[in-house]
């Protein structure tokens, strides 16, 4: 039996490969509560939200004024923004239209994050 040896001079480039990209490490950071929706809509595109990304969604991760969470509405999942109105916090759709979070909104998570296919 032969064994190849390696003949030449080495690559130069050797040592800098490139690392490969983990998405799962650089979305998830709670895969039990983490989803994957598609967005249907364009209400969110002044957020950078377009229809048919996929939102990553974590369940585990407490919303914060301004960030964009999922709501069950009407036996739907809505994607809103979460702002503050005063001393209430209420619900965005990027149109103008402001919902109040009342007992009965369930909120289904967070938005950690976006993948698009361009």
């Amino acid at each position: 039996m032969y064994m190849a040896e390696e003949t030449g001079f080495p690559s130069p480039a050797r040592g800098y490969e490139a690392a490969t990209i983990d998405l799962n490490a650089l979305l998830v950071h709670n895969a039990p509560a983490t989803f994957y929706m598609r967005m249907r809509g364009s209400q969110l595109m002044y957020r950078g939200i377009f229809p048919e990304d996929l939102l990553v969604v974590d369940r585990s991760k407490p919303p914060v004024p301004g960030c964009i969470v999922v709501v069950r509405q009407d036996d739907e999942f809505v994607c809103r923004e979460l702002v503050r109105d005063g001393d209430r916090f209420v619900f965005s759709d990027g149109t103008g239209n402001l919902s109040p979070v009342t007992e009965d909104t369930e909120l289904f998570g967070t938005v950690t994050g976006v993948v698009r296919k361009l």
